[in-house]
């Protein structure tokens, strides 16, 4: 129900019609009319009445009532705030915070989440804890984050008893402890918040506080899914795939990970892109898998980025572009992918979309080897035989090929036994 059905009296001219106003809105909560309700809302909004802007604010960002406006919605929460409102101060800092509905400005969202707090309301603390936890206009602090939220716990806020309860599952800002991490959580849950759920779901999915639960993880999951919670959605997508806690069903799986990747949950994106990269629980296409690729790469997935240099360096699902499949690597390499690691040593090598560059060729066969990689030594003992701007390096090469050869590799054995053969090889000296 819209706090529209608590629309106070508002001082000032036009008693009668805002109190025939407010008997309507009455009348609508209770006939569940959204339409009647906005309608009302709107005349006292228009009078002033700073309750009636902040619950129309409310319905604009809700899309109830009347078509979904973020703008709109930070429009009215600005004209209540104005009047000291500080329920619509807590949000607007909210939206300055995620640049929903108003350009991000971090110091606004401090100065409105200050203006909330300074009335003593629970929104508000939860909001400047926010900022700490993410650094937004104050010095990033998990410790003084928790000391928010725990002023805005105290005061009613379940959106800060969840984030005490991750706080505690993550050790950010506290010692990690799992059971203190519950009791929050199922704080939060007992009040019906759905981003609570979704972890109290993954707790019992870990068994990390509680019993290890698979049906019961995945019955959290669904509450939280269906109330939207996107990493709920992506968790229950996987619960789908796997067959934990419930029946393996690739097309509900593949049907809650669109529901995730629609709200941006960029390993839902991945994960969609494989979906349709392969045709796992729809049908196969590589256009789509470009598609979701490019998002989740776009938000840093490393795993996308790899992917989606793969498919422009093949032409596969979208335009052949050696240099985009270069530049998309090169970003997921940065961030260690060893896949993008061993593809931009070939791009080097070969002159393909990059400068041929055997020494950028080698450093990258040589990031990719520190972790063991089989290809990448295997590589590593090519480039060194054929030699480093055309100078061979024949105990690099038998090195790597024998380090190759000891994981496994049949293909470095018969390169050491060719080396053998010719003299370039010596046992003794590895």
């Amino acid at each position: 129900m819209l706090l529209a059905a608590y629309v106070l009296l508002g001082p000032g001219r036009n008693y009668y019609v805002q109190w025939s106003a407010i008997k309507k809105i009455q009348a609508a909560v209770l006939a569940k009319d959204y339409r009647e309700q906005f309608h009302q809302i709107s005349v006292l909004a228009d009078l002033g009445n700073a309750d009636a802007q902040y619950n129309l604010g409310l319905m604009y960002w809700r899309g109830q009532g009347i078509a979904q406006n973020d703008r709109q919605a930070t429009y009215w929460w600005g004209k209540a705030a104005e009047q000291g409102n500080a329920d619509a101060a807590s949000l607007l800092a909210q939206a300055y915070s995620h640049g929903r509905g108003v350009e991000r400005n971090d110091q606004l969202a401090l100065k409105f989440a200050t203006q909330s707090a300074d009335k003593g309301n629970a929104n508000g603390y939860y909001a400047i804890g926010t900022l700490y936890a993410q650094g937004q206009g104050v010095p990033q602090s998990y410790e003084q984050a928790l000391s928010w939220w725990r002023k805005a716990a105290d005061g009613g806020s379940t959106e800060a008893a969840y984030c005490i309860g991750r706080s505690y599952y993550l050790g950010e800002g506290v010692e990690k402890d799992d059971q203190l991490a519950v009791t929050w959580v199922r704080k939060a849950v007992d009040k019906g918040e759905p981003n609570a759920q979704s972890l109290l779901g993954t707790l019992y999915s870990l068994g990390h506080g509680v019993g290890q639960d698979d049906r019961l993880a995945f019955e959290w999951w669904m509450k939280a899914a269906v109330a939207g919670v996107p990493e709920a959605q992506y968790s229950l997508a996987n619960a789908y795939e796997l067959g934990k806690g419930i029946g393996k069903d690739d097309a509900q799986s593949f049907a809650w990970l669109v529901k995730a990747a629609e709200q941006d949950n960029v390993r839902a994106q991945s994960a969609l892109a494989y979906a349709y990269a392969t045709g796992k629980g729809t049908a196969k296409s590589d256009a789509e898998a470009s598609s979701w690729w490019l998002k989740a790469a776009s938000q840093g997935d490393a795993y996308a980025q790899a992917n989606l240099g793969l498919a422009y360096w093949t032409g596969v699902g979208l335009t052949q572009s050696d240099a985009d499949a270069v530049s998309w690597w090169l970003k997921a390499a940065k961030q260690g992918d060893v896949s993008s690691e061993l593809y931009l040593a070939v791009a080097y090598a070969r002159g393909r979309g990059i400068a041929k560059d055997d020494k950028s060729a080698e450093f990258w066969l040589l990031e990719a080897a520190k972790v063991g990689n089989v290809e990448a030594e295997l590589n590593l003992g090519k480039l060194y035989y054929t030699g480093i701007d055309g100078k061979p390096n024949y105990p690099e090469a038998a090195k790597w090929f024998s380090t190759s050869a000891s994981h496994g590799n049949a293909e470095a054995r018969i390169f050491l036994e060719m080396m053998k053969e010719k003299g370039r090889f010596d046992s003794k000296t590895l």
